[in-house]
């Protein structure tokens, strides 16, 4: 039996462990977003047009909504906690409707506060899910 070479081998391993870091990073439109929105897996879901669109937000509910005049596309962001500082995890439950589609909902999911400004905006994000979202605060 032939031994292993050590170049190939690591080289192997290196591949390897990149592909498992693939979504540990923030989806790069939801960094760039300016405007509350929802992706999930590289896809827009949903995004703020402030001539259409209501925000809201509940601290009693720890809750973050932000959706069509009539209901047709939404999200909404329930946390376990609040969001306050970047680096925080927190635990929160999404809900979403795009357009003429169900409702579709992820319960448990652990977003990472990537960011937050002045405005009260807090860009969140979910690694395992590859769910990103930006919500506002006021």
């Amino acid at each position: 039996m032939k031994p292993l070479r050590p170049i190939p081998f690591i080289l192997i391993l290196c591949v390897l462990a990149a592909g498992c870091r693939k979504g540990q990073e923030m989806d790069p439109e939801l960094d760039r977003s300016e405007d509350v929105c929802l992706r999930v897996k590289g896809k827009a879901i949903f995004t703020y047009d402030i001539d259409q669109d209501q925000l809201t937000f509940n601290e009693f509910l720890q809750e973050f909504r932000a959706g069509s005049d009539d209901m047709g596309s939404y999200f909404i962001v329930t946390c376990k906690q609040l969001p306050t500082r970047d680096g925080q995890d927190i635990k929160a439950d999404l809900r979403w409707k795009n357009g003429s589609g169900s409702v579709q909902k992820r319960n448990g999911l652990t977003f990472r506060v990537q960011k937050t400004d002045e405005q009260g905006r807090i860009w969140l994000w979910c690694s395992k899910e590859r769910i990103g979202a930006v919500v506002r605060k006021f």
